[in-house]
């Protein structure tokens, strides 16, 4: 009886990657670490977005780790957390030898709510940047500077703490995400 289950779990998981995979986007040619897939393709101004490039392409020269970020309009229908790792597999953010990639994916929801934020960590940093440290990066550097319309400023402040993350550097503070017991 566990095998069937094992069975039908396995085929679910299967079928529900081959549908994600035909709503993510395609890399874009020429390869970029930045990029904006949502209309008008500004979600940050052409400077600031090549800024970002040029900070995401040094941390790729000079380490074996690659960090990408990617804006779309929306999530079809998916969490962020699936959404985010799914692109990074098809992308192969990281690279496959290492698999130590990072991906900041930005929702911007098209409208009040449907808006998410998400660092998907690939296993090669994981013991570098606990989920605990990426969400903690989502809330403090991306969520408090875009409230503000700082959108920028998020990215590139949430791009310098992953960086400090992976050098063991930048860590959430002890007790972060655990609820209080009343």
């Amino acid at each position: 009886m566990k095998k069937i289950f094992l069975i039908i779990g396995l085929l679910f998981s299967v079928c529900a990657f081959a549908q994600i995979d035909k709503v993510l986007p395609d890399k874009k040619n020429p390869e970029r670490l930045y990029n904006d897939f949502t209309k008008a393709g500004n979600f940050l101004t052409n400077e600031q977005a090549q800024a970002l490039e040029n900070k995401l392409v040094a941390y790729n020269d000079s380490t074996s780790s690659q960090v990408a970020i990617v804006v779309v309009e929306g999530l079809n229908n998916y969490e962020a957390n699936e959404y985010a790792t799914a692109l990074g597999r098809k992308w192969g953010i990281g690279g496959k030898e290492f698999n130590n990639g990072v991906l900041i994916l930005i929702s911007t929801g098209g409208g009040e709510g449907n808006r998410d934020a998400y660092i998907a960590v690939g296993y090669g940093l994981e013991g570098a940047i606990p989920d605990m440290t990426a969400a903690y990066i989502v809330d403090h550097e991306i969520i408090g500077n875009f409230t503000e319309g700082n959108y920028y400023r998020g990215l590139d402040e949430a791009v310098d703490a992953i960086i400090k993350a992976a050098a063991g550097e930048y860590k959430a503070p002890q007790g972060y995400g655990k609820r209080s017991k009343v």
